[in-house]
């Protein structure tokens, strides 16, 4: 206990000190126009948390004290906790990158960007926070929910303690302010500019000064209950010794390392040359990378799914033969099927990818549904490669759906009840979408994610092993490489491994 108050009155006493983090720092960095639109669009994730909280508080209310939450109660909480998580720790990235030492990031533009970064990171998890304890501080039995660890969807203890601390520190609030002021003091020369960089982070600006102005107003209601809640749970808890308090170091070490798509992966070129051998037509791909902003939103340890379809040369040898795929698709097979359906397609797909291999990858990433070489695809950390347990025909029909999907955007909003528009799982979810008469395909049932049905590819491995060995199995394994961070490779691993992969915590400091 004598350790948690020298935490609590050194916070008390750091305030002033800290509140000058808007002041020059050793790492001053310029945000570019992506960073703008990135940090954009996580700020309206966060925003649509807003909404759904508004309708969890208004349900909450009639909520009796020794009320017992059910299973899927705790579930749907968590489905919009855990992401919730993700994104704050994007925010706290932001933050740390771009606030800390703004001064330093270059010329008045570029410093302007900086604070302006920062300080809309800094404001949207602060409102957001607030909101979160207005929502469930008076409940007990969800705050322990939100408190459980729970290494399938990413959350560690004591997150909503944790979460609560942060909020009742006096510099927390401190910190808005100096922020928002110094923004404000500034923001005039931005708003005046007319490159796309001053109209994206005039944008973010307006976006601080609401969300700054939600958090004030949240303060002046519930400042003194924060407080005396966060000081109740600072005595209650060793602080110092919770996994849940990882988050900032989780978060600062995203900032500072690894929050682009950039450096040596820990699967070697090598190993994806043995994982051509592997592969074939119709296979299911999951994917990790460590410590990246692209794992945001989605619960459990894979955050990438991709299909498989095979070199030409590949599609020719495996399916083209097959008298089943000759009856569905014509005498040609199916190569000849797809350069007649999707003629511009295929001729692109029939071409060398951008590293000079053939292509065999169809997914989705943020630039849309796009064709790519398997090593391009599986510059990862982690890959798993499972097989539908499908007929040729079957399989080719999977990835005609794929050709077909090629081109559409990605969905940014996670939604499968839309196909305009297509996530990463989407793409294999459509693929193998059972058909009657047609395609038994692949059962994957959906879960709701921020108020979104869809398919975290995670769940694709957890399918694999929860049907394992049984009647209803529909995939076998094929290859796992998995990453190994200490070494900086990443090693062949067993069906076993892949099996349990899924309940790896999301974010696992071990991992480093």
């Amino acid at each position: 206990m004598a350790t948690a108050l020298r935490i609590w009155h050194a916070a008390l006493l750091g305030a002033a000190l800290l509140a000058t983090a808007c002041d020059p720092g050793p790492k001053g960095r310029a945000p570019r126009l992506e960073d703008a639109k990135a940090l954009q669009k996580v700020v309206s994730d966060v925003e649509q948390v807003n909404k759904l909280l508004a309708d969890y508080e208004g349900a909450l209310g009639k909520v009796k004290a020794d009320y017992v939450p059910t299973a899927d109660q705790r579930k749907m909480l968590l489905s919009l906790w855990a992401p919730y998580l993700d994104h704050m720790r994007a925010l706290h990235s932001y933050q740390f990158k771009f606030l800390q030492g703004w001064k330093q990031a270059g010329s008045t533009d570029k410093q302007i960007f900086a604070l302006t970064a920062g300080v809309t990171a800094l404001a949207a998890q602060t409102s957001t926070n607030l909101r979160f304890l207005r929502a469930f501080g008076r409940l007990d039995q969800f705050k322990a929910i939100l408190n459980d660890p729970d290494p399938e969807y990413g959350v560690g203890a004591n997150e909503y303690d944790a979460m609560l601390v942060r909020m009742a520190k006096p510099q927390t609030r401190m910190l808005l302010q100096v922020g928002v002021e110094a923004m404000q003091r500034r923001a005039a020369a931005m708003r005046a500019g007319k490159e796309k960089e001053h109209i994206a982070f005039t944008v973010l600006a307006d976006k601080a000064l609401a969300h700054a102005q939600k958090a004030e107003e949240e303060f002046n209601r519930q400042a003194i209950q924060v407080m005396m809640q966060g000081f109740a749970t600072v005595l209650g808890n060793q602080f110092d010794q919770w996994s849940g308090a990882l988050i900032t170091d989780i978060a600062e070490w995203l900032g500072d390392t690894r929050l682009r798509a950039t450096g040596k992966a820990l699967i070697s070129q090598a190993q994806i040359d043995w994982l051509t051998t592997q592969a074939q037509p119709g296979d299911v791909i999951v994917e990790r990378r460590n410590w990246y902003l692209s794992n945001l939103g989605l619960p459990g340890f894979w955050p990438h799914a991709a299909f498989y379809a095979g070199s030409p040369q590949e599609i020719a040898a495996a399916l083209d033969g097959d008298a089943g795929v000759k009856a569905a698709f014509g005498d040609k097979g199916l190569t000849g099927y797809l350069e007649k359906t999707f003629p511009d397609h295929w001729k692109e797909y029939a071409s060398a990818a951008h590293d000079g291999k053939p292509h065999r990858v169809i997914e989705a990433i943020s630039e849309g549904v796009s064709m790519a070489s398997l090593h391009e695809s599986c510059a990862a950390d982690y890959v798993g490669v499972m097989r539908p347990r499908l007929s040729k025909v079957e399989k080719a029909r999977a990835i005609v759906s794929a050709f077909s999907n090629l081109g559409k955007p990605y969905d940014f909003d996670f939604d499968f009840l839309t196909e305009s528009t297509l996530v990463c799982s989407e793409v294999v979810y459509v693929a193998y979408r059972p058909e009657k008469g047609v395609m038994t395909g692949l059962t994957l049932p959906l879960e709701e994610v921020m108020g979104r049905k869809t398919l975290p590819p995670t769940n694709l491995v957890e399918l694999f092993d929860t049907q394992f060995g049984k009647p209803e199995q529909q995939m076998d394994f094929v290859a796992f490489l998995d990453g190994r961070e200490a070494s900086g490779t990443a090693v062949v691993a067993t069906e076993a491994d892949l099996r349990a992969s899924w309940r790896r915590p999301k974010w696992d400091l071990s991992q480093q």
